[in-house]
């Protein structure tokens, strides 16, 4: 059963509950994604310089829609 608060919020964000359950997954992929490029651009800064960051932009800039 979904409780009182999850319907507040998937109406809240305008989101079915598989709406919402796919766009959680697709940003842990994402997040995922940038957790390597950021350890190799700790060691050796000239790799993934801008990645990590456009792709946080590009969640945020999703979210807001």
């Amino acid at each position: 059963m979904i409780s009182n608060a999850c319907r507040a919020h998937l109406k809240k964000v305008n989101e079915t509950g598989l709406q919402h359950m796919f766009h959680s997954y697709k940003t842990a992929f994402l997040l995922l994604i940038c957790i390597p490029m950021l350890l190799i651009h700790g060691i050796a800064p000239r790799f993934f310089t801008n990645t990590t960051t456009n792709i946080l932009k590009g969640i945020l800039a999703g979210r807001s829609k």
